[in-house]
């Protein structure tokens, strides 16, 4: 097949657990690329044979896995025996509680997908699962993160410690562009002084 240079994005790796032959339904480990129609195709580019059509796998509500082609809707909600259930972490943010309001500050949870720059809020039970490398969740895809989150006091001095500890996580674990997931919202919770 035939794609314009400018209509694909090569040279994409996956460690498994995120995509599925078409053909045989099989786990794929190894380079792909991605189409402008939002296709994956196995081979660092479309010169490199075969290439075959990659399906994603999606974890339903129930937590079972089942597989779909991109910008499809699904076909099957089997399971595929080849692969285990595991979940993906998905935005679940928690709020402070009673507790923590009283105590002025409290732990937010975060992750990364390793081969994007994509962020997640998460909650403390996903956190965990993905810092013990739980085989209930996709670990092995993801970098779990915690930020110390102040929400009472000076207003500046909330601002800039939130600001502060999310910053740190950008440099140190280098998430390029973590801090621009917050746009800019280091207040939120915020209950004044």
């Amino acid at each position: 097949m035939y794609y314009p240079k400018s209509q694909i994005k090569p040279n994409l790796y996956t460690n498994g657990g995120e995509y599925v032959l078409s053909t045989t339904k099989e786990n794929y480990v190894g380079y792909y690329y991605l189409t402008s129609t939002g296709k994956r195709y196995t081979g660092r580019n479309p010169n490199q044979s075969p290439n075959i059509l990659l399906q994603t796998v999606i974890t339903s509500p129930d937590n079972s896995p089942f597989t779909t082609p991109l910008n499809i809707s699904p076909l099957s909600t089997s399971p595929s025996p080849s692969l285990p259930a595991r979940a993906i972490p998905v935005f679940n943010p928690n709020p402070p509680t009673q507790q923590e309001q009283q105590n002025g500050q409290y732990t937010r949870y975060f992750c990364k997908r390793n081969n994007e720059l994509k962020y997640i809020e998460i909650n403390l039970d996903t956190f965990t699962l993905l810092s013990t490398q739980s085989p209930q969740i996709a670990w092995d895809l993801y970098t779990p993160a915690s930020v110390l989150w102040q929400i009472q006091g000076n207003k500046n001095t909330v601002y800039a410690s939130n600001q502060a500890s999310v910053y740190s996580i950008e440099k140190n674990l280098q998430w390029h562009g973590f801090s621009q997931y917050f746009k800019g919202d280091f207040l939120k919770y915020y209950l004044g002084s």
